[in-house]
């Protein structure tokens, strides 16, 4: 068990630094070995969750001890290199409280959600559960909003807190970042803005306020997964019988009610899920965003956060119906075809782990 002294940043050097360099040694360990955890037992996601955001406080740490010239060595350089985006976040979102709690509710949210609708499907029926999702894309969306209004309508880049390229054995900057921290996502592998070679560069670290048509892509883009769950719910309703066409018992009728309602939900799920409007809505609304957002010339650290939108399109053929009718055969048929070759088990394998959640929860493939 980790001490909790390995949370905190004293004024011993040599104690810290030893008691980094293992918190960095542990979750290197941990996260290898999170790799075949999804599928593996019913809680892992809430272990990958708890991962997260023990090494988001570890990183912010981190990169605070370094910026702040940690290092008393008299040899010690003030104006170590720092990544381009960890820049672009100090100014903007770490200068104010609001904007940095802002911020990092964010980031919670984004490793959370999973979890989160994961309670939420365990407890609640279908209905319910999508009420509680199109909650929390609304929360994000308003976090997002504020934070491009706040910042002067600057792209709200992804992550929205500090990312790692420190040493941990020395608290000095690297040229190279941490590999999961920043190339991508702990969470979905999505690749983050937090590119090593925009690192020297001052002009890197800018993000312009967009301006005209460019204003009107990112409120079109942030609102985008919101307007997909709204589609959905509505679709939903239609097929939801009223109450007053259900009968209320009592004790046991009581539970086997219960159990039809969960029956209901099922094949609603499948009529729903047929459904190719919410779909085509929000690929329309995500492609239409994306042409406004070009209309203005971007930085280097802005195209580095529209390619990561553009890999997000990926999500879509993860998502019903298209993966339904399309995706899902596919992946099934080369499973099938390499469960018993060398190699290309591992593959298969690995999606056969992961197909469960793509079907069951809405946060796997939002991209949002």
């Amino acid at each position: 068990m980790l001490p909790l002294t390995l949370l905190r940043f004293r004024g011993n050097r040599p104690y810290t630094l030893e008691y980094a360099s293992r918190i960095e040694s542990v979750e290197d360990f941990i996260r290898a070995a999170s790799l075949l955890l999804p599928g593996r037992f019913e809680d892992a996601e809430l272990f990958l969750s708890i991962l997260n955001l023990f090494s988001l406080h570890h990183t912010k740490l981190l990169v605070r001890a370094a910026s702040s010239g940690f290092e008393p060595d008299s040899r010690h350089k003030p104006d170590q290199p720092r990544l381009a985006f960890n820049r672009n976040i100090e100014e903007h979102y770490d200068t104010r409280w609001a904007t940095r709690t802002v911020a990092m509710s964010l980031s919670v949210l984004s490793y959370t959600e999973v979890v989160i609708e994961m309670l939420i499907q365990r407890r609640c029926s279908r209905q319910k559960r999508w009420r509680w999702v199109s909650c929390l894309e609304g929360i994000k969306a308003v976090l997002r909003l504020y934070l491009f209004f706040r910042t002067k309508h600057r792209m709200v880049l992804h992550p929205t807190h500090l990312v790692r390229n420190i040493d941990p054995s020395t608290l000095e900057a690297s040229s190279t970042d941490k590999f999961e921290l920043t190339t991508l996502d702990p969470r979905v592998g999505t690749p983050s803005t937090s590119n090593p070679d925009l690192i020297h560069s001052k002009d890197a670290a800018v993000t312009r306020p967009r301006r005209g048509w460019a204003i009107f892509g990112e409120i079109l883009w942030t609102l985008r997964p919101l307007i997909y769950v709204l589609l959905v719910m509505r679709d939903q309703s239609k097929h939801t019988p009223s109450k007053s066409d259900k009968t209320v018992g009592s004790g046991d009728n009581e539970k086997e009610q219960q159990k039809d309602d969960f029956d209901e939900d099922e094949d609603e799920d499948d009529d729903i899920e047929r459904s190719w409007m919410p779909w085509m809505v929000s690929l329309g609304v995500d492609l239409l965003a994306r042409v406004a957002t070009r209309q203005q010339t971007m930085t280097p650290l802005e195209r580095d956060e529209r390619r990561r939108r553009d890999y997000l399109l990926l999500y879509y053929f993860l998502r019903k119906p298209f993966y339904t009718e399309f995706t899902q055969p596919i992946l099934a048929s080369f499973c099938d075809s390499t469960e018993h070759r060398p190699i290309v088990s591992i593959l298969a394998a690995a999606i056969n782990d992961y197909r469960p959640f793509w079907e069951r929860l809405y946060f796997y493939t939002a991209g949002s």
